[in-house]
């Protein structure tokens, strides 16, 4: 199985981004509403691995931004989740490197490249310890996408002064 990144996904805003709340949206496919509600204001990025779908969103706030990562079934169930978020930190989600069948590789905060590799069945993992810090997840024992964090290789040339 191949990742694949698709177009025929959207988010449409049902609640909007408040100091008090999480945004969430409709998913939509092919312009038309699957009444799957997620939290996140805008969709970065859908990839399809096999009949899975991975959806990359951030909640479009401009000096906390977080981004929000789903792994769906063919069904929209959610086999699995992740939020990466610091705070008073702001994420720009970017470099999208589709590198193996089943990794992906980008950037969010600054000087980190984060790796997420698709696990074929859920794996064992240990709540809290199994992920970079700023990965937060749902308390389970199990995980279907495994994400590591390094930094970017040095470049070898100094900044001006």
């Amino acid at each position: 199985m191949n990742l694949t990144p698709s177009d025929h996904y959207a988010l449409r805003t049902i609640t909007p981004t408040t100091s008090e709340q999480v945004p969430s949206s409709e998913l939509m496919i092919s312009g038309k509403p699957t009444g799957k509600v997620l939290d996140g204001a805008v969709l970065e990025a859908a990839l399809a691995w096999g009949d899975l779908l991975l959806l990359f969103m951030t909640d479009d706030v401009p000096y906390e931004e977080g981004l929000r990562i789903v792994l769906l079934d063919r069904n929209l169930n959610t086999l699995d989740s992740a939020l990466i978020v610091a705070m008073y930190s702001t994420g720009v989600f970017s470099d999208l490197d589709l590198t193996a069948a089943d990794t992906v590789r980008f950037r969010f905060f600054g000087g980190l490249v984060y790796t997420l590799t698709l696990l074929p069945q859920a794996s064992f993992a240990l709540p809290f310890f199994s992920d970079p810090s700023a990965v937060w997840r749902p308390f389970k024992w199990t995980r279907r996408f495994r994400i590591d964090a390094n930094p970017l290789p040095e470049t070898g040339t100094s900044p001006p002064p």
